[in-house]
């Protein structure tokens, strides 16, 4: 298949967050795989860039075009309006542009062209549901466009069982898919070593690592976490938490809220952490926290899986689905008193924890490689050429 994925960003913009990594890994097995796969995407203003703009470049066998980054990555530029016009040479769009309109240009000439269309809303749809004040740009946008767009697209896919009863709920009748995100989980079977990932980051021999990786904003919400993490048995004697990610405008408060509650000396903040600070992390830490509002997916949990970390997530993250039925982890209400419960569990018996951590490893090997999921994720699009509904693609038609 000729496949063309429109994304606002793409490697090596990895501080965009998880969907810029789950779309690499997606896209590179993809073409391993036998398929001709081209990016449509932009270069973050941020980003240390050296691909020139315009011109397709290769990476990891992958086609990449860069367009120029208007109003950070909402808007599409004039050139990626005369590429439009050409594309009829891919036998399937698909799109992960929601709230941007840098993914319209891709939707009409195909619809124009009667190209088929894919459109993955990747966690967006929670907004339409938040009743709050400065959520009212997103609910005007997606019944002013997104919604129509949704229905007008070939099919619609989703991460996890979650974010479709969402969309089911907001009256979406477009055929329906289920495939989770792609994982490298090759990437943290070499950890570094334990104890010296411990003693860099002053970690002691009997204290218990709590992380949570990941952007500081209020979807995360941190601030339950960290009250939790206040009231559970343990945590003030002999537990750390480190929250690792670049601040999305909360990390003020939250630092406030540390100090209120006098865990200077309990929690960090490490801000925004490179590769291999990552994988020293997950080699340090005993759990990973993942307590959000709502996560379409959850890919730090899973790559803290993938590392052999068992995880406390909450029920509103996708891939908590699958974790209690591994014995993997912990899923619960983002409640303080249900994420104090279960840290004061869970850290109270390391061998137990450990094993939970083996569990998680072999959840990520059984459901969340990158091979099967480009092999799900690739029959779910010759199902949308050719009509058929493959089992494996978890196929919900519109009602």
């Amino acid at each position: 298949m000729r496949i063309l994925q429109v994304t606002p960003y793409y490697e090596p913009d990895f501080q965009k967050g998880g969907i810029v990594r789950s779309t690499s890994i997606l896209c590179r097995e993809l073409v391993r795989q036998g398929h001709s796969v081209t990016v449509w995407t932009t270069q973050a203003p941020e980003g240390n860039h050296q691909a020139p703009l315009h011109e397709p470049i290769d990476r990891g066998g992958v086609e990449v075009v860069y367009f120029r980054n208007l109003a950070g990555g909402f808007l599409f530029d004039e050139v990626m309006l005369r590429s439009a016009s050409q594309i009829q040479q891919y036998d399937l769009v698909h799109v992960a542009a929601f709230w941007q309109i840098f993914g319209w240009p891709a939707l009409m000439a195909a619809r124009w062209r009667r190209v088929p269309t894919v459109i993955s809303p990747r966690g967006s749809l929670v907004m339409v549901h938040n009743r709050a004040r400065e959520a009212w740009k997103h609910r005007a946008m997606y019944w002013l466009y997104n919604h129509r767009a949704l229905q007008q697209a070939s099919a619609v896919h989703f991460t996890a069982t979650i974010e479709r009863n969402d969309a089911v709920a907001l009256g979406l009748r477009s055929p329906m898919f289920r495939v989770a995100n792609a994982l490298a989980a090759e990437d943290f079977d070499d950890l570094p070593d334990r104890d010296v990932s411990r003693k860099f980051f002053s970690v002691e021999p009997d204290q218990t690592l709590i992380l949570f990786l990941g952007r500081l904003d209020r979807r995360k919400a941190l601030d339950i976490l960290i009250e939790g993490f206040s009231k559970a048995d343990g945590a003030r004697d002999r537990s750390l938490l480190f929250l690792a990610g670049p601040d999305d405008g909360v990390e003020q408060a939250l630092r406030a809220q540390v100090r209120s509650l006098g865990l200077d000396s309990r929690v960090r903040f490490l801000g925004m952490v490179d590769a291999e600070t990552r994988a020293s992390l997950f080699s340090a830490a005993d759990l990973c926290t993942l307590t959000s509002h709502a996560e379409n997916f959850g890919n730090a949990a899973g790559e803290a899986m993938s590392a052999g970390l068992p995880v406390l997530v909450s029920e509103t993250c996708g891939i908590a689905e699958h974790i209690e039925e591994y014995e993997a982890g912990r899923v619960v209400p983002v409640e303080v008193e249900a994420i104090a419960s279960s840290l004061s569990e869970m850290i109270s018996e390391p061998t137990r924890l450990r094993q939970m951590g083996q569990r998680a490893r072999r959840l990520v090997s059984e459901k969340y490689t990158a091979e099967a999921v480009a092999r799900t994720m690739a029959r779910a699009y010759q199902d949308v050429l050719t009509g058929e509904r493959s089992i494996e693609s978890d196929w919900l038609e519109g009602r």
